[in-house]
């Protein structure tokens, strides 16, 4: 009868040494690199960029000590120049005819910069049922952001709206006017509807 082959008992405690280092070793190892990546990783100030032109940048912004002593400060004379251009323009661009859709385009291009010409040529006005003409009567406006080279005010437009009938009403048409500094002179570069345009509450 066949002897089966069995270790030495010296033998079977080095290898149950052996076998019990790695397992130490293992749950060690495994310990460790579950506490390197519970470990929240190193975060790195975002890096601060001045904005130029119209780029908008959403990193980290400047303190605002920063911010006042790089950018120039407005003065009165620049808000005050700015907000003559307003009036004239309005009474260019708020008049509508449905008969005569773009004639707004052209009497506005003396108040606005080529970029909002081409713009405003590219889309065409279209009159409704309850508008198939605009009257400007009188505008109101408040200062929103100002800058040396930049203004934005919130416009508040009175009108008078003339459906295909001949019946008239009250209207108030509420607006976002962007004024830029180009070549020394103030003109409009963007025009945006606020919401609440539309008749006037009696």
């Amino acid at each position: 009868m066949a002897r089966s082959p069995q270790l030495p008992d010296r033998a079977k405690t080095w290898f149950s040494i052996i076998i019990g280092l790695l397992l130490i070793a293992l749950f060690i190892g495994s310990f460790f690199s579950g506490r390197r990546a519970a470990q929240p990783k190193e975060t790195k100030p975002a890096k601060v960029h001045e904005q130029q032109g119209d780029v908008h940048q959403y990193e980290a912004q400047p303190e605002p000590e920063e911010t006042t002593s790089k950018t120039p400060p407005i003065t009165e004379e620049a808000v005050s120049s700015a907000q003559t251009v307003l009036p004239d323009f309005l009474k260019a661009y708020v008049p509508f005819d449905s008969k005569q859709p773009d004639a707004y385009v052209d009497r506005s291009k003396p108040y606005i910069t080529d970029s909002f010409y081409k713009q405003l040529s590219s889309f065409q006005r279209r009159g409704t049922l309850s508008r198939a003409k605009t009257d400007y009567v009188t505008a109101e406006w408040t200062p929103a952001e100002l800058k040396a080279d930049e203004q934005w005010y919130n416009v508040d437009v009175t009108v008078t709206h003339t459906d295909i009938n001949g019946k008239s009403e009250d209207g108030l048409l509420l607006y976002v006017v962007l004024l830029k500094r180009v070549d020394g002179k103030w003109k409009v570069d963007d025009v945006g509807i606020r919401p609440g345009s539309g008749a006037i509450p009696e």
